[in-house]
């Protein structure tokens, strides 16, 4: 991370009164400071830069079209598949003329009940 020049003269100052004021704790500070100077951070302590939030926020954007695409791709199978079932449905019926009561066959002729063949 780097700081400009009057940031740095800030964190400066405030070591400076950190030291005048209580020199055991800035003994320990230094201290854990040289223990922990070689070892790395894990990597959820690192703050982000401002290009891995970007990449991020593509990241996040892609993720959302890609399920927007496969929302729409389902809704329009949905919408296939129904038409689909309607005109297989319409074709297996044959559609009755507007002058036929139900009840009557294809040729005009009334329906049989059930049995009536003997």
């Amino acid at each position: 991370m780097s700081l400009n020049h009057r940031q740095q003269h800030q964190l400066y100052r405030i070591e400076s009164s950190l030291l005048r004021s209580d020199p055991k704790l800035a003994a320990r500070l230094a201290t854990f400071a040289r223990l922990g100077a070689g070892q790395h951070l894990p990597a959820w302590e690192h703050i982000a830069t401002r290009p891995d939030r970007i990449r991020q926020a593509w990241a996040l954007i892609l993720q959302a079209i890609a399920a927007m695409i496969a929302a729409i791709s389902l809704l329009a199978s949905a919408v296939l598949a129904l038409l689909a079932a309607i005109i297989v449905g319409r074709r297996a019926r044959p559609l009755r003329s507007a002058h036929q009561p139900p009840g009557h066959g294809i040729d005009g002729r009334p329906d049989r009940p059930a049995g009536a063949d003997r």
